[in-house]
């Protein structure tokens, strides 16, 4: 069909078919922790009527991102303290949700003789600990690190670990740097070791930190309030939360 100037025009500014001007391709903007990068994708391919624009990382990077103006709607966080640091700047639209849970467990590279040599508690990790071997654990703030930290800490050991320690900028992070064998072991949530070739050394007993609680919650002023509320909606509904155990998240 031939076009005339103006709708030629128009087109070229974006007005014609702009996927903004339907109902179908409207969108949802989600900061989510780096360790639901998999639970995101997936709960996005079944989310119904618009797409979700992930943005995935440390959850005080992208909290921070956010109060500094990043256009988000959405946000879900590895820990309660970083939503808390977003109700104190009143961006938090309504009562986050608890999304789900998570463990805290060591790993090391497949096939490392830490598995062989029975480092099976963080004691006996640091007694097996090479001179030069190095742990991997989240940057400080980060919640993977905050975790780890508290663990240590909370067993007497975060002293002694403290030379040990090499900072990543999130929990991925970690686990890529302890699955290529660039660091000897390194501290993730359960589901992260699920999806990588490592060893599980052990799994923290929850008692020494906080509990590992994901929250999700609508922002102020982001690009699509609607949409927003009905993508919390549909993370409360049993789809969602059946695809989040079958991946390996605690209910909340």
């Amino acid at each position: 069909m031939r076009r005339t100037p103006i709708l030629l025009a128009l087109a070229a500014l974006g007005i014609v078919g702009s996927p903004a001007c339907t109902p179908e391709t409207a969108s949802v903007r989600v900061f989510a922790a780096a360790s639901l990068t998999e639970a995101v994708e997936a709960l996005a391919e079944r989310f119904a009527g618009a797409r979700v624009e992930a943005s995935l990382g440390g959850s005080s990077e992208l909290a921070r991102q956010i109060r500094d103006g990043a256009p988000a709607d959405v946000f879900v966080s590895a820990s309660p303290e970083w939503i808390e640091f977003l109700e104190e700047a009143d961006l938090v639209a309504g009562k986050p949700l608890v999304l789900a849970r998570n463990r805290l467990v060591c790993i090391a590279p497949k096939g490392s003789p830490l598995a062989a040599r029975g480092a099976r508690d963080p004691k006996a990790l640091l007694g097996h600990l090479g001179t030069d071997d190095r742990v991997a654990i989240a940057d400080e703030g980060v919640p993977a690190g905050e975790y780890a930290r508290d663990a240590l800490r909370h067993l007497g050991l975060l002293e002694a670990f403290g030379p040990r320690l090499v900072g990543q900028k999130d929990v991925r992070a970690v686990l890529h740097a302890v699955e290529r064998g660039e660091l000897q072991a390194g501290f993730v949530y359960s589901t992260d070791a699920e999806i990588a070739d490592v060893e599980r050394l052990f799994a923290f007993d929850p008692a020494t930190h906080p509990p590992i609680e994901y929250r999700a919650a609508a922002l102020r002023g982001g690009p699509s309030p609607a949409e927003a509320r009905r993508f919390l909606g549909y993370l409360q509904g049993e789809a969602a939360r059946a695809l989040l155990a079958d991946m390996g998240f605690a209910s909340p």
